[in-house]
């Protein structure tokens, strides 16, 4: 064996070893509970590793380092504010999840407010949504093998890594997923602090020098951050925009918690942990423009990867396939959930199903959306255009349709059928016309303001239309009440503790 192939080796251990773990956590499921969300009895800092192994796909370290680069200051502070402020918001959905911590995904939390329709439709939005996710990922893990071993096809690894994240994930449900995620997530700081010092060896400056550096580079100063244009405006809007991109896969870890206390701990200190991987992705886009701030968006990674030794290379190549497995095998499992339960539910108007059919149809839609994604990966090789693809077509109607009133439910509005119906139509209509003609004709960003649209419209229709007398706003249930005492009293006495 030559040096050259010492990447492939480390490659295809990581794969076997992936496989190995995923099916010793393989564990047969006497009900569909427990293959949907588990026994519920999840350390927080377990739940808190899978969240942030989902989170933070490939996708994200390969779209944010160019973009960083592009944009600068600018980008690095939306994203850090955007981001926490999502985060932040889980967290506080996941402290109001009471009424539904009973529930497995959040198309039922839907469907157990607005009624059927809206539940079907949110439940085909969301595998819409894991379908656009699982392609990029997929894409990001071909790119990656073929940026870090140039000697092979990519798909000679992309594939079998694709059937092995399948495989299971469709036996051992989220027990799989969960220990897998742990063991992925284990490779994300090694790769980011891998990146961080090639980079730094590469530009040979202090950290003092870097820091005079970049005081004297325009699209860093932090005097830009208040200087208000059009291309500061479409930043913002982007920002935005993202920022309520909500995943499914993520907020299925919320039904994951044992109760809403938890399930606030965890996305609390996930917030925080994200920040820092966030800034940490910043720090190596800074980096490189230090090194040569004329490249073109596409040169960053071979800019990056220039003269690294193989055996680093194939730890960058493990850290990317980790990150994009992690976030693969959640969102199967999620849309697995979705068809077996949601879907199935639905259409049969009933709630007694049998858990072993559920099994086998979660099980067959793990394979087939698995499947179905790789085929989407043939038709669009190109990450940007394939990222484009899944933002226009897949990702964004599932959140211009379901998060606005998934949040308001979650804050205790009880709309109708027709109320989320109407938000629905509304906001696809704004999105459809701003994409077509707003957004062409301004050349700035509309798509948030179909998000707003969608909630204003629920509400003027609830207060303008005739509703049920048990439809509109609840306040905090007895449960709710409690958990905000228990929070002010711990609070209290936790600093009366630090005054000591």
């Amino acid at each position: 064996m030559t040096l050259y192939n010492v990447p492939l080796l480390m490659v295809l251990s990581f794969l076997g070893l992936t496989l190995v773990v995923g099916l010793y956590g393989t564990q047969k499921a006497i009900t569909f509970r427990k293959y949907a969300v588990g026994n519920k009895r999840f350390h927080t800092t377990t739940l808190v590793i899978t969240v942030l192994a989902t989170a933070c796909g490939g996708g994200m370290l390969m779209r944010e380092l160019p973009n960083i680069y592009k944009y600068g200051i600018h980008h690095i502070a939306f994203l850090l504010i955007i981001n926490a402020m999502k985060d932040y918001i889980i967290s506080l959905l996941g402290f109001r999840m009471g009424p539904f911590m009973t529930h497995f995904s959040i198309a039922e939390t839907i469907g157990s407010v607005y009624g059927k329709y809206p539940r079907v439709i949110a439940a085909l939005l969301s595998i819409c949504f894991s379908i656009g996710v699982v392609a990029i990922q997929i894409n990001v893990m071909s790119l990656a093998i073929g940026m870090c071993i140039e000697s092979i096809d990519p798909r000679i690894v992309t594939v079998p890594a694709t059937l092995i994240l399948i495989v299971y994930s469709m036996f051992g449900g989220v027990r799989s997923v969960t220990i897998t995620d742990i063991l992925q997530f284990i490779t994300i700081p090694i790769i980011i602090l891998l990146i961080i010092k090639f980079v730094f060896v590469k530009i040979d400056k202090s950290f003092l020098e870097v820091a005079l550096l970049i005081q004297k580079q325009e699209k860093f100063q932090f005097s830009r951050l208040f200087q208000f244009d059009k291309k500061l405006l479409t930043v913002f809007l982007n920002s935005l925009w993202y920022g309520f991109f909500l995943y499914p896969p993520v907020i299925q870890r919320v039904y994951m918690s044992s109760g809403p206390i938890q399930a606030h701990k965890v996305f609390l200190r996930f917030t925080r942990f994200k920040v820092i991987i966030l800034g940490c992705i910043a720090l190596i886009s800074v980096l490189v423009f230090i090194g040569d701030p004329t490249l073109p968006l596409t040169a960053i990674w071979p800019y990056i990867l220039a003269d690294i030794l193989p055996v680093y290379k194939g730890c960058l190549v493990i850290g990317l396939l980790a990150m994009a497995m992690s976030t693969v095998d959640s969102s199967l499992h999620t849309a697995s959930i979705m068809v077996s339960h949601d879907i199935v539910e639905s259409i049969r108007g009933v709630k007694s199903v049998s858990y072993v059919h559920q099994l086998r149809l979660a099980k067959l839609t793990t394979l087939v959306l698995g499947l179905l994604a790789m085929t989407v990966t043939i038709y669009y090789p190109d990450l940007f255009k394939l990222t484009n693809f899944a933002l226009t077509f897949l990702i964004s109607f599932f959140v211009i349709a379901v998060i606005p009133p998934f949040i308001l439910a979650v804050f205790g509005f009880r709309g109708s059928t027709r109320t989320a119906l109407i938000g629905i139509a509304t906001g696809t209509l704004v999105y459809f016309y701003s994409e077509r003609w707003i957004e062409p004709a301004i050349g700035i960003p509309f798509k948030f303001f179909a998000l707003i649209a969608n909630g204003l419209a629920m509400i003027a229709a609830h207060y303008l239309l005739s509703q049920p007398a048990d439809k509109g706003w609840t306040g905090n249930n007895n449960q709710q009440k409690r958990m905000q005492q228990l929070i002010r009293v711990f609070k209290k006495y936790k600093k009366s503790i630090e005054l000591e």
